[in-house]
């Protein structure tokens, strides 16, 4: 017997991975740099915590192999609705229709089908308002266009079960449903992504346009519908959307952990500098002196490389350009750069 079987889209779990993963990272940074007790503190769990719980979710997703919907000769069995295969006699209209933005098929049943499990008062009330049927198949996470699957939908129902089959293997023979152009996709997201980083840190007001393309982009992907939910205006929006997003959320992860790098680092180094001074008498001629004895790795190396050491009479100063081009002191009383 032929069938279509449709699995959960990679595309998703990569979303809401991609999405979450920073913001982990941030919430963890945030426990472990400030104090017990202080609102940055509990800010901090409530941040990991809250989308730790993507990770797991997105993990599942990626691994969760089983096939959500299986169409053949006899009916449409959808794992989400919980119900019974829906018999291709019993169907009588298929319909695509929007549900806050997620993609679904609703089946009008005739009175044979049996429902194993029957909705509340008040949610037949909303499905009737939102225009939905009790039966309704989940496509948000399925690589599938639902106008293309709902046009098969209506052709199976209407043919004996002779040519059923033939409709099922002509559609499984002009969609490619698992593309191996998927890990080319995903690499291109990943340059792209590189590239749209390289370019914020390089020049400030290229990291705003990138913003306001993306606060565009999802103006367009919230409202825009065309002449359908499948326009690809919309479709591109999301995406330049997501992928903006990802990257001012990466941004704003390197800028936290450039500012943590460096405030270790003018710390190590103003630590050097005043038992230089208590060994010798005054300050060292230059920089190298000190980060010489400094234990640093190579990034560290690198950023204290980048350091402009001035003596200013009984004092000294350290200078640094910032990823934001701004050019800051270390205050050794607050161990931070101003």
């Amino acid at each position: 017997m032929t069938e279509i079987k449709l699995y959960k889209s990679n595309l998703k779990g990569i979303k809401i991975f991609a999405l979450c993963l920073p913001f982990v990272l941030i919430g963890v940074w945030m426990i472990s740099e400030k104090q017990n007790g202080t609102f940055d503190f509990y800010m901090g769990w409530f941040i990991a915590s809250f989308f730790g719980l993507g990770i797991p979710i997105s993990i599942f997703t990626l691994l969760d192999k089983r096939p959500q919907i299986i169409i053949n000769e006899n009916g449409i069995w959808d794992r989400t609705t919980k119900q019974n295969e829906i018999k291709w006699e019993q169907i009588i209209k298929a319909y695509p229709i929007d549900i806050y933005n997620q993609k679904f098929i609703s089946i009008i049943v005739d009175e044979t089908y049996e429902f194993k499990k029957r909705q509340y008062n008040w949610a037949e009330k909303l499905t009737e308002l939102i225009g939905a049927q009790k039966l309704n198949l989940n496509l948000s996470q399925l690589k599938i266009d639902e106008n293309q699957l709902t046009i098969l939908i209506n052709k199976i129902k209407d043919v004996e079960k002779n040519d059923r089959n033939n409709l099922i293997r002509t559609f499984l023979s002009n969609h490619n449903l698992n593309s191996t152009s998927d890990f080319q996709k995903y690499f291109l997201y990943f340059l792209i992504i590189i590239g749209l980083g390289i370019i914020s840190l390089s020049n400030f007001y290229a990291f705003w346009a990138i913003m306001i393309i993306m606060g565009i982009s999802a103006l367009i992907a919230k409202w825009y519908r065309g002449t359908s939910n499948n326009s690809k205006l919309r479709k591109y929006s999301e995406r330049i959307t997501y992928l903006g997003f990802i990257n001012m959320v990466l941004i704003v992860l390197v800028f936290k952990i450039y500012d943590y790098t460096t405030n270790k680092i003018g710390i190590k180094i103003t630590t050097e500098i005043e038992k230089h001074k208590t060994k010798y008498g005054t300050y060292p001629n230059n920089l190298k002196i000190v980060t010489s004895k400094t234990e640093l790795n190579l990034i560290q190396k690198y950023i204290a490389d980048k350091i402009d050491y001035k003596i200013n009479g009984k004092d000294y100063i350290l200078e640094l350009e910032f990823l934001n081009h701004n050019r800051k002191e270390f205050d050794a009383e607050l161990n931070e750069w101003n």
